[in-house]
């Protein structure tokens, strides 16, 4: 062991000493803090580094569950749980006493009896009896030396082929003969007048003008596409030739869209959406920028949906268009709707899309698993609820909202301000996904105050896949009037899509009695024309249609079922 250093023996030299040890401590103290200051920083990077990471995590697992993943969001069932089993037997019994069941219970045992009467009825395989025949007799050769009189005929096997023949384009030549009158008539030249042309000059017909239109907003090919269909059939018609047809089929259509829409806004509810376009600009900056599609369905009193064209996602597109609407808007809370009650000075009230604020959540669930859970379940139980409302008037649905929607809101509100849930970064996707619901919470509340309105926006955006669709295969609008004129295209077009209409057919007549300055443009209105047409129904839309909601009913009448079976045994 070393010998201690010998301690100061004189007062100045103590004191030496200890302005050296201060000295000392006072570099150690701060060599100290900013090895902890950097510790701390250091702390912060990582965790900014592993939210970031987290959120990229999320994004990537977004973008392959669009592209690979389920398009439902639907609140999956707890792993494990027991469901009941509707077989053959099971169902007998149920059925032997009708009056006993629950509505939950009538709706799967009257599905599952539906589907055995279809199984055990055999399904024809015989070819439309509408469909013309031409009947051609194959006569098998004959041996050597016998003839056709020496043979009995015992039978003739039918084989019966459906056959396709491509369209086909012809001329209709119109002569006007023109006759001169004896001198004593009040003219001199007599001749027909000349019938109603759609295109100047009368070149091209309504058939022909509604085969472009159709192709393109209803099968979604480009002009250029259809310019080899028609060389095909031996017309090589130029593009701008397409081009001036569709735009003359859209001014003549402008009248009947603005019908259309004097109906909508008219009605106490309508739901709006839109999707972006690219709108070309020509010598204007880039040459091209996000044009706007919106969509307005009217509800109830007003079965169309009027679509609007601009230039940008300003409000004061919607704004102009909603004028003079006064009533319940249905939408996703874009910023020039969310504040439109004040902007309109109550005119206008603003219904949230639930269906958005459980799209945010559902995508964002992973980040908490633990409080995503029940949200999604409180969501899932309002849907549950919407659905055994589906068939019910306005004032019954009211009712069902009032006992069962309202309660359950009041629990997904509790939920939103519990303490696990403010405690969630705010700037996360799901922090986000709670600020979403919680800052618009008014307005997803409209909907239980009016049995009219529904709860989510989904109808309205399905009807924008028209725009989607499309966009994949022309890209683009040329220019202002152009998109105009494809609003007015797209608002007949859906309108009549939407009541199961024979969409050329419907197109044809219209443009024609159009074309000829009809003023009734009433009778023209989808539905009023479905009532005068029958025949143009497509009825096997409307059988499809029902076919796709008993299903649903029946698989939601099920899953209520199991669940409760669940609930019980536990």
């Amino acid at each position: 062991m070393s010998e201690s250093l010998p301690l100061p023996d004189t007062l100045e030299a103590c004191q030496q000493e200890l302005r050296q040890t201060r000295r000392a401590y006072a570099q150690l103290q701060g060599q100290y803090q900013e090895l902890l200051d950097s510790c701390t920083s250091i702390q912060d990077a990582q965790q900014k580094l592993l939210q970031e990471n987290e959120e990229q995590q999320l994004t990537i697992q977004q973008l392959l569950h669009q592209l690979y993943g389920r398009r439902s969001e639907r609140h999956k069932d707890a792993r494990g749980q027991q469901h009941l089993d509707f077989g053959a037997e099971e169902t007998a019994e149920l059925a032997a006493d009708v009056a006993g069941l629950t509505p939950d219970e009538e709706i799967v045992v009257q599905y599952i009896k539906r589907r055995k009467q279809q199984a055990e009825q055999p399904r024809s395989e015989q070819l439309p009896e509408h469909l013309p025949r031409r009947t051609e007799r194959i006569e098998p050769p004959l041996p050597e030396g016998v003839t056709r009189e020496d043979c009995q005929e015992i039978g003739i096997d039918v084989v019966e082929i459906l056959r396709f023949k491509r369209p086909e384009l012809w001329v209709r030549r119109l002569e006007y003969p023109k006759y001169k009158l004896p001198e004593s008539s009040a003219r001199a030249i007599l001749q027909a007048p000349r019938e109603v042309a759609l295109i100047e000059g009368g070149r091209f017909g309504v058939d022909l003008v509604t085969e472009v239109v159709f192709g393109k907003f209803v099968l979604h090919v480009p002009l250029y596409r259809q310019q080899d269909a028609l060389a095909q059939l031996g017309w090589s018609p130029s593009r701008s030739t397409l081009c001036q047809i569709v735009a003359t089929a859209g001014d003549l259509l402008v009248p009947l869209a603005f019908q259309l829409q004097l109906r909508v806004l008219a009605s106490p509810v309508i739901a709006s959406d839109d999707t972006p376009v690219t709108l070309l600009t020509p010598g204007i900056g880039e040459g091209s920028r996000q044009a706007r599609f919106w969509i307005y369905r009217g509800l109830h009193e007003a079965p169309y949906n009027v679509f609007a064209f601009t230039d940008s996602r300003a409000r004061e597109g919607p704004d102009r268009f909603l004028e003079s609407f006064r009533g319940i808007l249905l939408g996703d809370c874009y910023s020039g709707y969310v504040n439109i009650e004040q902007v309109t000075g109550g005119r206008i009230e603003f219904s949230a899309c639930v269906a958005h604020g459980r799209r945010k959540v559902f995508l964002s669930r992973e980040q908490c698993p633990a409080l995503s859970s029940p949200i999604l379940a409180l969501l899932a139980e309002l849907y549950e609820i919407e659905d055994r409302g589906r068939l019910l008037s306005p004032a019954q649905r009211w009712v069902l909202r009032q006992q069962e929607s309202v309660p359950v809101m009041a629990r997904l509100r509790a939920v939103l301000d519990s303490e696990p849930a403010r405690r969630v970064l705010p700037k996360s996707k799901f922090g986000e996904a709670l600020s979403y619901l919680r800052n618009h919470w008014k307005a997803f509340q409209v909907f239980l105050r009016d049995g009219r309105v529904p709860i989510d926006n989904n109808d309205t955006e399905r009807e924008l896949r028209r725009v989607a669709i499309g966009r994949k295969n022309w890209l683009f609008i040329g220019s202002q009037d152009a998109g105009e004129r494809t609003a007015a295209i797209l608002s007949v077009l859906s309108s009549a899509h939407r009541h199961d209409l024979d969409e050329w057919a419907y197109l044809a007549d219209v443009l024609e009695q159009l074309a000829r300055g009809t003023t009734d443009l009433n009778s023209l209105l989808p539905d009023v024309w479905k009532a005068a047409h029958p025949d143009r129904v497509r009825t096997f839309r409307v059988d499809e249609k029902e076919q796709r909601a008993q299903t649903r009913r029946y698989l939601r009448a099920r899953r209520r079922l199991q669940q409760r079976e669940a609930a019980s045994l536990a």
